[in-house]
C-alpha cells in the first residue's frame, strides 16, 4: 500500500479547518513511574478531539492502513495545534501540513508492535 493512496483517502475527512479555540494548556496529569518527566505542558481541545472521534467513526477500523492514518494525522495535527495555540492562533488547515511530516510519523507508527503485516507491504512516497 502506498502512502499517497492512504493519505488521499483520509485527508478529505479533516476538511479545510481544525478549530481548537476551546483549547487549554495544563500541567501533565500524571507522570509514569520510571520515565523521565517532561517539561512540556499538555494541550487539549474538546472540539478538536470531537472532530477526531467523528473521523475515526466515519473511517472505521476495518482497513488498518486508514485507521492508522487517522491516528497519525491526529498526532501531527495535535503537535501543530499546540504550537499555534501557544502563539494565540486557534485554527489550522490540515491540507497545509507537510505530507512528508505526516509520512514520517506514519512510517514510525508502522514500526510499532502489531503492525508488522502492514509495514511489510507499505510503500513510502510523500510527494
Amino acid at each position: 500500500m502506498q502512502f499517497i493512496e492512504i493519505y488521499n483517502r483520509i485527508i478529505a475527512h479533516w476538511g479545510d479547518k481544525i478549530d481548537f479555540s476551546d483549547g487549554a494548556i495544563s500541567e501533565p496529569e500524571h507522570i509514569t513511574p520510571g520515565t523521565t518527566p517532561t517539561q512540556d505542558k499538555s494541550f487539549f481541545s474538546l472540539s478538536f478531539a470531537a472532530q477526531w472521534d467523528r473521523i475515526e467513526e466515519a473511517v472505521g477500523h476495518e482497513d488498518s492502513y486508514s485507521d492508522l492514518m487517522v491516528w497519525t494525522m491526529y498526532q501531527v495535527f495535535h503537535t501543530h495545534a499546540r504550537q499555534l495555540f501557544l502563539q494565540k492562533e486557534y485554527k489550522l488547515n490540515p491540507k497545509e501540513i507537510s505530507m512528508s511530516e505526516i509520512e514520517e510519523q506514519y512510517y514510525c507508527n508502522l514500526q510499532e508492535e502489531g503492525w508488522e503485516k502492514e509495514f511489510a507491504t507499505y510503500e513510502r512516497n510523500a510527494e
